[in-house]
């Protein structure tokens, strides 16, 4: 039976939209509700606190009011700092960004030097870190505070010397530590990748989590057996929590598309309302 409720995908901002693109690709027919809550960006400078109230508030909304039947945090910040707490209070299957980057590190890069890029508070938990050595994870590991790069990508600074110096200060550690490997750990980052590359090596291989978030989301609609199985056209509901004409904007020259309509959503507090242990893929 064709289960057409919509898969939710959160993030502060537009860095999500890079996890959407490779989700249409791998599943064509589902519908997607995409929230960008850009009132509080960027996430990568807010507390622990602030992170796990974010998430509870949009999984709240996404469960209760939206209908998802399963919701992606396109976000490595939220992933990094609240899934592990706050998913397990929801009823509907939530991906994050790390168990997916994790999954395939450990396939194929399990014995290299890497260097993940991500934000501050990203940083600051160790989350990809401690998560791969428990994995069994044998290569060196580091990551690197980039605190600058979502300001500048939401600002629409994705090419420009600025952008270019920042990037040669950040990734310096590169040549210092002779990592081989730069893992995107912040969903805002793909869109950058011309200029990352010409700061790093020829030699330096990429892991981009858009492919095993999108892999890992099948392999979940498989598993609860939630596919929509018409041949139903991709459709996007665009919502943000500020500046919805600027959001729009935004999506219109990332994804190389006509401006979406975007419905502005501001979220409340909904912590209160019942709801049900939850699956955490």
């Amino acid at each position: 039976m064709s289960d057409k409720r919509p898969i939710g995908i959160f993030d502060s901002g537009i860095g999500g939209l890079t996890v959407l693109k490779e989700l249409q690709r791998v599943l064509p027919h589902e519908h997607f509700v995409y929230f960008a809550d850009t009132t509080n960006l960027p996430y990568g400078e807010k507390t622990p606190e602030q992170i796990i109230g974010y998430a509870r508030q949009t999984l709240a909304w996404m469960q209760n009011e939206i209908g998802a039947k399963l919701v992606i945090a396109a976000c490595h910040t939220s992933s990094a700092t609240a899934l592990d707490i706050v998913s397990q209070e929801f009823s509907i299957p939530v991906i994050g960004t790390i168990y997916p980057l994790v999954e395939t590190i450990m396939q194929n890069h399990q014995d290299a030097r890497i260097g993940i890029i991500a934000t501050p508070t990203s940083v600051n938990s160790r989350t990809h870190e401690n998560i791969l050595i428990k994995s069994g994870f044998k290569g060196q590991i580091q990551s690197i505070s980039c605190p600058r790069f979502v300001p500048l990508i939401e600002s629409g600074q994705i090419f420009g010397s600025e952008l270019l110096r920042i990037t040669y200060e950040y990734l310096s550690i590169f040549k210092e530590k002779d990592f081989n490997t730069l893992v995107y750990g912040c969903t805002h980052y793909p869109w950058i990748a011309d200029t990352i590359r010409q700061a790093l090596p020829e030699t330096v291989a990429y892991i981009d989590p858009a492919a095993s978030i999108a892999t890992k989301s099948f392999q979940e609609l498989y598993k609860y057996k939630i596919f929509n199985t018409l041949n139903d056209k991709v459709k996007v509901d665009f919502y943000c929590s500020g500046s919805p004409e600027t959001f729009s904007s935004q999506v219109s020259l990332l994804m190389s598309a006509p401006k979406p309509l975007v419905t502005l959503k501001v979220l409340t507090d909904q912590a209160s309302l019942p709801q049900k242990r939850a699956v955490n893929a």
